[in-house]
């Protein structure tokens, strides 16, 4: 499948939409951007790099480049070795790490509803905190939630608690 070249009328909708300082393009692409940790994935440069700060920007982004036929890689942290964050056919690296805030910790039913750029190891933190057990137990605890969800992220604790769901 062909997908569309972002133009400069694109990346002017997407400042519009997450304002300037948050769309990067050409030179202002950090590295990290074009790989995870698997260097067997090779290294794959996006047209652009869009930081969402909240699922409004996310729905925009969303709805824009599907309506442009426009590739959309989502990026955590970029700390797995699975590729899911290399932006093999370009396009936008779709940045979710500004989304890390805790939403809602529902202790009778046992679960936290939170955004997908929390990290791990602050979830392990502000669970702890409340005399409880996060049992996925990912090597990565610099890693983002939402990748962990992307990847059934478990670690040496799987066998026993499962994977992240």
């Amino acid at each position: 499948m062909q997908y569309k070249k972002l133009t400069k009328d694109d990346i002017s909708y997407f400042k519009d939409i997450c304002s300037p300082e948050r769309v990067y393009t050409g030179d202002q692409i950090n590295e990290d951007f074009t790989h995870d940790e698997m260097v067997e994935y090779g290294k794959y440069i996006p047209d652009a790099v869009v930081e969402a700060a909240d699922t409004d920007e996310v729905s925009a982004i969303m709805k824009y480049a599907y309506e442009h036929n426009i590739p959309v890689t989502p990026r955590g942290s970029g700390t797995g070795l699975c590729g899911g964050c290399v932006p093999i056919y370009g396009g936008i690296v779709l940045s979710l790490i500004k989304m890390n805030r805790i939403l809602e910790f529902d202790e009778e039913n046992l679960t936290v509803t939170i955004e997908p750029g929390v990290l791990l190891m602050d979830l392990i933190k502000e669970v702890s905190a409340r005399g409880m057990l996060y049992p996925p137990d990912p090597g990565e605890k610099s890693a983002t939630l939402g990748g962990n969800v992307m990847t059934n992220a478990g670690g040496m604790r799987a066998v026993k608690y499962g994977v992240t769901r």
